[in-house]
């Protein structure tokens, strides 16, 4: 019975809590009549009317969203920008190219618990034909740089921007196919950029808007030339860059260099960077000039490639010496022995063979082993027998007898 009864009440608070609920989070009615005017190509008109059965004592204001596209689901909303309001109108610089989708809800202000209402939604269809595409920038010096593709024909094509903040529309005259330059001191001071293509297709008049970011975002720099010094034992990096339109905090300096094949990247302020040197190792380097992103958006081409040093292995002179040392090693063994070849005579001269008195003491000197088993204390020295001629002799000395013609001689 007392589970019944827990359940019971239960279902009674539950059910009250979603009445009073619900009553106290309705919903306020949307707003109504959600119409549009372009006043000019860059300016939309919105204009509506507050919601119906709206209370008396009931303040809203209205949040206005406009995305540039013809697509009004939940994900296209984070491209949308937004504006909230009080009055029942709201002006938007806007583009047209892309198409739009426009939506206004009622937000309360003093009503209670009453919860945002849904949105009024109005879908506005982009121009019959896109005259250009693929639009880029390139801005230097109060000068910006336009290019573009086209696949349509439109001999009358016009091109003018518009600086919001001036309130003012020019038109591009520097006018060539796929390009325009404008010349103009406000371009850098702009936050944002409208342009505007309009002619003639197929017998009717075609407007174009595009939005861009300010020209700061396009900022197109000169190429940087980069220099290479070795200075005691750090090798310095120097840029020659110099540009007086911003501030030197806009300027970064992007130095690529490889040291040893090894690729590293540092980005700095100032216009040098130092590394230690190693002489075993070959240094390649390039820098690009970025403009920073606090103060917008752009940079510069890479300078040309500068080398420095070259590549050394590290361990080659030791590998030299274990090759050298015992190659000359070698070489003067070989020599030495060749050159002691040569000369053995004059280093080691022969000693010459002794008498045969020190050769007969010599040999008389060796003790067999009998002369071991002798009882004498010592040997007498033996003298070799000289060996004498036994045959001989002696005869008397014959007188010359002159003969017949060493008489004929002495008679002369």
């Amino acid at each position: 019975m007392f589970r019944v009864w827990d359940i019971s009440l239960m279902l009674c608070f539950s059910l009250s809590l979603m009445f009073f609920g619900v009553e106290g989070e309705s919903e306020l009615p949307p707003p109504r009549n959600l119409t549009f005017k372009w006043e000019t190509p860059f300016t939309l008109r919105l204009t509506w009317k507050k919601p119906k059965d709206l209370e008396p004592d009931c303040s809203v204001n209205y949040t206005v969203n406009a995305i540039p596209s013809q697509d009004c689901s939940e994900k296209a909303k984070n491209m949308s920008a937004t504006r909230r309001v009080q009055n029942t109108t709201c002006k938007l610089n806007i583009s047209n190219v892309n198409g739009l989708c426009i939506s206004v809800t009622v937000n309360a202000e003093n009503c209670g618990n009453k919860k945002q209402s849904p949105p009024l939604e109005i879908s506005i269809p982009p121009p019959p034909v896109r005259l250009v595409k693929n639009m880029s920038f390139e801005y230097s010096h109060d000068r910006l740089k336009c290019t573009w593709d086209s696949d349509v024909d439109v001999p009358d094509l016009g091109f003018y921007y518009w600086l919001p903040q001036k309130e003012m529309v020019k038109k591009c005259n520097e006018m060539k196919i796929g390009e325009c330059v404008i010349h103009d001191t406000f371009l850098k001071d702009m936050t944002e950029m409208f342009y505007l293509f309009n002619g003639t297709y197929k017998g009717q008049p075609v407007n174009n808007t595009f939005r861009h970011n300010s020209s700061t975002y396009f900022v197109k720099l000169k190429k940087p030339q980069l220099k290479i010094q070795i200075i005691g034992q750090s090798l310095h990096f120097h840029t020659n860059f110099t540009d007086s339109e911003f501030g030197a905090h806009c300027y970064e300096k992007n130095y690529i260099y490889s040291k040893c094949d090894e690729i590293k990247q540092v980005k700095v302020l100032d216009s040098e960077y130092k590394v230690d040197y190693d002489s075993s190792c070959k240094y390649r380097a390039r820098v690009q000039i970025i403009f920073s992103s606090d103060c917008g958006g752009g940079k510069s081409d890479l300078s040309d490639e500068v080398e420095y040093g070259e590549n050394r292995d590290s361990n080659l002179p030791a590998l030299l010496a274990g090759i050298i040392i015992p190659l000359m090693l070698s070489c003067f063994l070989i020599v030495s022995l060749v050159l002691l070849r040569r000369h053995k005579d004059i280093i080691f001269p022969k000693i010459p063979e002794p008498t045969l008195i020190f050769k007969d003491m010599f040999i008389n000197n060796i003790r067999t082993a009998e002369d071991l088993r002798s009882t004498a204390d010592g040997r007498l020295y033996i003298p070799i027998e000289e060996i004498v001629e036994n045959k001989i002799r002696l005869e008397p000395e014959t007188p010359l007898i002159p003969t017949k013609t060493d008489m004929m001689y002495k008679q002369l």
